[in-house]
């Protein structure tokens, strides 16, 4: 792991820390994940939050190591344990001050975008803040959707159950905070515009063509090219696709040509054609 990584890391966790202690757990808006556990637990145990969420983050991390394996659960257990610990210091450190905030609405909007922000900054450097961000590893891998929307499955799941506890006007907040949270994951990890260029060197472009139209439903454009050392022939397939497409087809390109090299622009602009 790098200095730069490591260091975008710690400011990830301490980004989440600082909106679950300043806009989410004082007003019960559950962010979803072990922290709205956390969050629901706190209220009818008085247990302490950064505990309950180093206690299932570690519970996690094995299922972690079944399913993704070891070096995938190594780059949970950094944010497992800098999370909590952050959660608990900042609390500290913030008990010198009053930051209230009166209007709820407003702390779930600034809390979405917030925690939405460190969790991405986190996953960009191809970490997890650990907790169900490793169900939402799983679920990306093995259905192929974003971060983000796997993020809002499991938050909203255990959201609406926490509503039993805190009530239907809790749940609008948090499902709000949610829903900013995933936005800000996703445009965090893919940029701000809404489509993808792919410019993808292969030496079988039928089939990543067939998977483009046919799959995804979209065009695309095939290129003669040639190695510049090896003077190899080489085709370029070129497609423009939704940025929600963007998983679908980066997974795919493992399986419909191993050794295929590809490169991902953001589009800002695209027109002309059918």
């Amino acid at each position: 792991m790098k200095i730069k990584n490591f260091i975008m890391v710690v400011i990830g966790c301490l980004i989440c820390a600082l909106s679950f202690n300043i806009f989410l757990s004082p007003y019960h808006i559950m962010p979803g994940g072990v922290s709205g556990i956390a969050i629901v637990l706190k209220y009818l145990f008085s247990f302490n939050e950064s505990i309950v969420i180093l206690i299932l983050s570690i519970f996690l991390l094995v299922i972690s190591l079944i399913f993704l394996g070891k070096e995938s659960t190594f780059k949970s257990i950094i944010g497992s344990l800098l999370f909590p610990i952050f959660i608990y210091l900042t609390e500290l450190f913030l008990s010198y001050f009053d930051l209230t905030i009166d209007n709820r609405l407003l702390a779930s909007v600034i809390g979405g975008v917030t925690f939405g922000l460190g969790i991405g900054i986190v996953y960009k450097e191809g970490y997890t803040t650990g907790g169900t961000d490793i169900l939402s590893k799983i679920f990306h891998r093995l259905l192929h959707i974003s971060f983000g929307t796997a993020t809002l499955i499991i938050d909203g799941i255990i959201t609406i159950v926490g509503t039993f506890v805190f009530g239907f006007e809790t749940l609008i907040y948090s499902l709000i905070t949610i829903y900013l949270t995933s936005v800000m994951i996703d445009k965090v990890i893919l940029g701000l515009f809404g489509n993808k260029s792919f410019y993808i060197i292969t030496t079988n472009p039928e089939k990543i063509k067939e998977y483009i139209l046919k799959e995804l439903g979209h065009g695309a454009t095939i290129l003669d090219g040639e190695g510049a050392y090896s003077k190899d022939t080489k085709f370029i397939v070129f497609t423009v696709i939704p940025t929600r497409d963007y998983y679908k087809l980066k997974d795919s390109l493992k399986e419909l040509d191993s050794e295929a090299f590809f490169m991902v622009c953001d589009s800002y602009e695209v027109g002309g054609g059918k």
